[in-house]
């Protein structure tokens, strides 16, 4: 049976965001041959999560997550608490925890070597670029991979565990 990756992500564009740069890295042969679902995440502290992840695993036999959290600069560790409480036990070890300094928006910061000091990258790439949200998913094709492998750890570890998915 061919492996399937569900990624969950608290951004409305990171769905597609996500769903482009899955297949940019398979294009790339940095990615295993796996199928993937993409659904919204709801927050932390939103008890939606285990029903979400209990359909993705037992309905649609999905076998490894990827939760995307925003930290908003808050303690990292405490948002990945908050998360996974709301992971089913059965669940935990097929289940990475992301959590992005600020937002999803740090990859694209790093990537393009823009500072992020104490400011939301969205709002740093908006006075730089004009950037709005809903341009999230051009940025896909954007990304220096390599550069985000090397400098961000958030990116790191979404790629080894999306590697070793099999």
């Amino acid at each position: 049976m061919k492996p399937k990756l569900a990624i969950l992500c608290a951004d409305t564009y990171g769905k597609e965001f996500f769903r482009l740069l899955l297949l940019r890295l398979k294009d790339d042969r940095l990615l295993p041959n796996f199928s993937f679902a993409l659904d919204r995440f709801y927050g932390p502290c939103n008890t939606k999560l285990e029903r979400q992840m209990r359909v993705f695993a037992y309905v649609r036999q999905i076998n490894a997550f990827l939760v995307f959290v925003d930290a908003d600069g808050k303690p990292q560790e405490k948002i990945r608490k908050d998360v996974a409480c709301h992971v089913e036990p059965q669940l935990i070890a097929s289940t990475r925890i992301i959590i992005f300094r600020y937002e999803i928006e740090d990859w694209i910061c790093i990537s393009k070597g823009i500072r992020i000091k104490d400011e939301k990258p969205s709002i740093i790439l908006s006075r730089k670029e004009k950037y709005e949200k809903y341009k999230l998913p051009e940025y896909a094709a954007q990304l220096d991979i390599r550069k985000l492998t090397n400098e961000c750890e958030s990116f790191r570890e979404f790629l080894e565990f999306a590697q070793s998915i099999r």
